[in-house]
Formats: structure tokens, sequence, C-alpha cells
């Protein structure tokens, strides 16, 4: 899905400050998507559920980072889910400014409702075609988030730890907090704040807010405003607004 770029420089050896909505999680739209509300026991699928989606945006932003260099990215993803249990995968393209133009992502985790609250506990891996045999980027990671709806409005909070951090050689953590609220039944307003840690720096913190419209109950659009703390980083890690239409079947 998306690394910071000065990690990207590390792994790949690359000079200079490069230019700078995951597969089943956070990539395949770049707009917050919160654990939905758990079903009542008696509404819980008996086999398993299969869903597919596919998204056009003006941008890939990952942890507030650009991953496509500023350039439109298409994505697609696939997810299974079984009672609690759900896997995926997905597939987007990314510039690197190198021979690395494709991220794919493999997920998989448990979301049991304890408490009031939808927990959802998982794996994701970062893996990336043609990427050069010197960099090995490719990567995990483990997160495990809590949700609970009020009313109208959910909120979420979640942690990612990321040992080796995209062939850097650290860990990473990944610390955020999210939250929606319905306005209409088509609209929601959305925003996240989250913290990147590195250990021997990295460090940045990156938020969005923005909108999304339900046009159906399987099409809709997202207008979102990115940014980070770290715009020295270079231009990747400023300001970001970004559109984006999403199809779910």
């Amino acid at each position: 899905m998306r690394k910071p770029a000065c990690t990207i420089m590390m792994a790949l050896g690359l000079a200079g400050p490069l230019s700078d909505v995951k597969a089943a999680d956070n990539s395949s739209m770049p707009q917050l998507t919160l654990p939905p509300a758990a079903p009542a026991p008696e509404e819980v699928a008996a086999t398993p559920v299969f869903s597919f989606s596919a998204t056009a945006a003006t941008n890939y932003i990952f942890r507030g980072v650009s991953q496509t260099e500023d350039h439109p990215a298409l994505f697609g993803s696939g997810r299974v889910t079984d009672g609690d249990f759900y896997a995926g995968a997905g597939i987007e393209n990314v510039d690197f400014h190198n021979s690395t133009e494709a991220e794919y992502d493999l997920s998989g985790g448990w979301t049991p409702l304890v408490g009031g609250f939808k927990l959802d506990l998982g794996m994701l891996r970062y893996g990336y075609i043609d990427e050069p045999a010197h960099t090995h980027i490719d990567t995990v990671d483990f997160k495990a988030m809590a949700s609970h709806d009020f009313g109208p409005a959910t909120f979420a909070v979640g942690v990612y730890y990321t040992p080796n951090f995209f062939g850097a050689g650290r860990d990473g953590i990944y610390f955020e907090g999210r939250g929606a609220y319905r306005i209409t039944d088509g609209l929601t307003a959305s925003g996240a704040v989250g913290r990147q840690t590195v250990d021997g720096g990295l460090d940045h913190t990156t938020w969005n807010i923005g909108l999304g419209y339900a046009i159906t109950k399987n099409i809709g659009v997202d207008f979102r405003y990115y940014d980070t703390n770290e715009h020295s980083l270079g231009r990747l890690y400023g300001s970001h607004y970004v559109a984006a239409i999403k199809g779910t079947f």
C-alpha cells in the first residue's frame, strides 16, 4: 500500500528527496473506512460472503504520503467474510521512481464484538510487483482496532505494528483515531489523525477530513483533504486534495 517517501529512499537507495483512501484495508479507497456495525447474531450469514470493489482516485495516499507521485490511481480488491473472520486481497498502481509500478495486498483478521465495541485484529501484507531485487520493501503490518457507534456517529482507535518497516530494518508503529458522522442517509463526514513512528526517526503526524456520498447502494464518491506536519520531507508529504469514486459488488 504505501510507504513514507524517506523510507522508500532508504530502502531503494535513491539519492535526494523524492518529489514526493491498501488493498483490503486502507488503500482500496482514499477515504475513512470504519469497521461496520456488528449484525445481530441471527443476521450473521451461515456461509461465506464475497464482495468486490473497484476504485478510481486522483491520488493514492498512505498515511499522509502520496504513493503515485500525485498521479491518479486505480484500486481493485476482493474480500470474503465468514462470521467474525475475513480475508482479502487487492492490487493498485504505485510510482516509486524505479521498476515497481504495482502493489498487491493480502489481509486477514478477526472482528469480534466485545462489550459493545467492534474489534478488528488482523494482519496485512504489502507486496510489490517487479521491485528491484536489492530493495526488499515487501512488509507486514499487525493491527488492532476498536470502534463503537454512537447513533449517527462512529469512532475508532487503532494501532499498527510493522517489524522491519518497509525494508528499513527498523520497527514502526502507527497510531490512529478516526471519526465519522452520518449527516443524511447518503452523506457522511469523516476524518482521521495518525502518528507514524519508526525506530531511529522518520516520524510524522498525518490527518485527513472529507465528505463521502453514496450515489447508490453500490456506488459512492469521496472528496478528501490530506496533510502532514513534515512538508520539509518533500512535496509527497504536503497537502493533497483527493477525489475518488468506488463501486462495490
